[in-house]
């Protein structure tokens, strides 16, 4: 049985994926369901899937385009489905970002960090644009991130994303690991770097926010 934090992420992942479909479709009318998958970054047969579910709620209408073709345009009350699931996103992306803050003050300030220190950001996910938030109220400019695997001119925020096995440790004064529930192999990468207990730091170590 999942636990409530797990169910939530579930929920929370299902509906961004269906602001990001509605999204796709206002923005591309003429996109494939083929290209529509890509965008979004799911399957092909989930998007099949999410797009009928959409239909029948009423919120995207069907076009026959050719006998092979069809596409996708949002119904009013698809804009408006969508402009109401953006607020929601919106809120909650404000409610964690007040939550990392209030974990980046407790966790930070007894670390002595200042605008001088150096710290990584291990990952690019939405944890870690709140932390780089974070970091740059606590008026830290110099910052680096890395992830577990990363393709040559990835950026991530406007910063290049670089291979974590490249991490010099010693260059840093805090590595932030922002997965939030980062397995062995992840932790692993840090360690066979040579990245100090006392270098690291978790957030949400028990996974809740």
């Amino acid at each position: 049985m999942r636990s409530q934090y797990e169910q939530q992420e579930a929920a929370d992942a299902s509906t961004n994926r269906e602001l990001q479909l509605l999204t796709q479709v206002n923005e591309n009318p003429d996109a494939t369901q083929r290209q529509l998958a890509t965008r979004v970054g799911i399957a092909l047969g989930l998007t099949n899937l999410l797009l009928r579910n959409l239909v029948k709620k009423g919120y995207i209408k069907v076009n026959q385009a050719s006998w092979k073709r069809r596409l996708y345009t949002l119904t009013p009350d698809g804009f408006s489905r969508r402009i109401h699931l953006m607020v929601r996103y919106v809120h909650r992306i404000l409610g964690e970002y007040q939550g990392v803050r209030q974990t980046l003050t407790e966790q930070l300030a007894p670390l002595a960090l200042n605008e001088e220190s150096r710290v990584a950001i291990y990952g690019t996910g939405e944890l870690a644009e709140l932390v780089y938030l974070g970091l740059k109220e606590l008026s830290i400019e110099e910052i680096d991130v890395f992830d577990f695997k990363s393709a040559d001119g990835r950026r991530f925020l406007g910063l290049p994303v670089r291979d974590i096995e490249s991490i010099q440790s010693s260059l840093y004064d805090r590595v932030m690991v922002t997965y939030l529930e980062p397995s062995t192999m992840v932790m692993s990468k840090v360690e066979d770097r040579g990245v100090s207990s006392d270098q690291l730091v978790v957030f949400f170590p028990d996974g809740n926010k």
